[in-house]
């Protein structure tokens, strides 16, 4: 004798999504499998239901899609075998690697893994871990910054492992004491242009600790800034990543002509 229980799990619903597709498909097949499996009542299950077409009207998702996923949910259960452990493990000996999605451009990578024995999983870049997490206070990191000329508006891009009003400082002594060591320095010098105070000049373009993710993170905005005619001609590079065509462009990027 079955007995069913007369309970429901509380779901978000207001909190509109910004996770791609494949992610809201898998989450509201754990909702509906959840309902059609639960030993919960009927009135529970009508409630749990009304629940899910709530959080899909509320995140814009299409009321047929989540008819038709909970029709084909429901005759896959009822024709479920049972003890089939050949096909789950069939798999088993693929890698799964993760990527960052920040925008559908993200699979023009992904797919040049489609023959391989690699598996690709997707996680969001907006989590609800970051909305609620306490952001630093520090306004003077490490990262990648960018040096104005004060004359011709032309960008130095460089990486810093230290506070980066430290570098500032540095580039000021080497304009005043005639020093080739930085190219922003030989750009002033050599243009006669005018350079400003840190508050003026220097802009954060991405927080970040010292290593490989900064390398990465510097050469980025180098080919972006050379590619936007902004990089100092002191600092051209023929470096050029065809990756970084793909790439999600930074909203801190948007003022660049």
């Amino acid at each position: 004798m079955s007995t069913r229980v007369g309970f429901l799990y509380i779901l978000r619903s207001t909190v509109l999504s910004n996770h791609q597709l494949d992610h809201k498909l898998a989450a509201f097949s754990h909702y509906i499998n959840r309902m059609i499996t639960l030993p919960i009542t009927k009135q529970a299950q009508k409630q749990e239901w009304n629940k899910i077409l709530t959080i899909a009207q509320n995140n814009r998702f299409p009321k047929h899609t989540i008819h038709n996923l909970k029709k084909k949910l429901s005759a896959n259960n009822k024709k479920k075998p049972l003890g089939d452990k050949q096909k789950i493990t069939q798999g088993e000996d693929k890698k799964w690697i993760t990527f960052k999605y920040h925008s559908p451009l993200i699979r023009k990578v992904t797919n040049l893994f489609k023959q391989t024995n690699l598996n690709i999983a997707f996680k969001p870049t907006n989590t609800i871990y970051q909305q609620l997490s306490h952001k630093s206070d520090n306004t003077n990191p490490s990262g990648i910054y960018e040096l104005q000329c004060n004359t011709c508006d032309m960008a130095y891009i460089r990486q810093s492992g230290r506070p980066i009003t430290t570098r500032h400082r540095e580039h000021t002594r080497y304009i005043r004491t005639n020093n080739p060591n930085s190219a922003y320095a030989m750009h002033i010098l050599n243009n006669k242009h005018e350079y400003g105070r840190a508050n003026e000049m220097l802009k954060l373009l991405k927080s970040c600790n010292k290593g490989l993710k900064m390398n990465c993170w510097e050469s980025f905005y180098i080919q972006i800034y050379h590619q936007c005619n902004r990089l100092i001609t002191e600092q051209m590079t023929r470096d050029y990543n065809p990756l970084y065509e793909q790439a999600y462009f930074p909203r801190d990027l948007q003022h660049i002509p």
